[in-house]
């Protein structure tokens, strides 16, 4: 599947069902369980300006770039801090 956020710069994130895994009882549903890289921090300009504050990140040559970027790690992902927010609601309300 292909979720779009932030429309003005158009993020596109391939979701990918990789398993199914039986319910768990008292566990809250949808979940996160793994992926690639963090979340790109707000307003960096679409994938060019992912993969600029990734190599900002790594080279640390642009001193302006890393005073805007704070402590922001692209290779931290916790699936975790992931929530999603009632998904069949959002799907609903995608369609009014």
């Amino acid at each position: 599947m292909i979720y779009v956020y932030d429309f003005g710069d158009n993020w596109e994130h391939e979701v990918v069902l990789e398993k199914i895994i039986p319910r768990q009882k008292g566990m809250s549903y949808p979940i996160c369980i793994d992926g690639k890289l963090a979340c790109p921090p707000e307003d960096c300009e679409s994938i060019p300006g992912y993969y600029h504050c990734i190599e900002t990140i790594r080279n640390r040559e642009d001193k302006e770039l890393l005073e805007w970027i704070g402590d922001w790690k692209p290779d931290r992902l916790n699936p975790k801090e992931i929530v999603f927010v009632d998904p069949k609601k959002r799907f609903e309300e995608s369609w009014d």
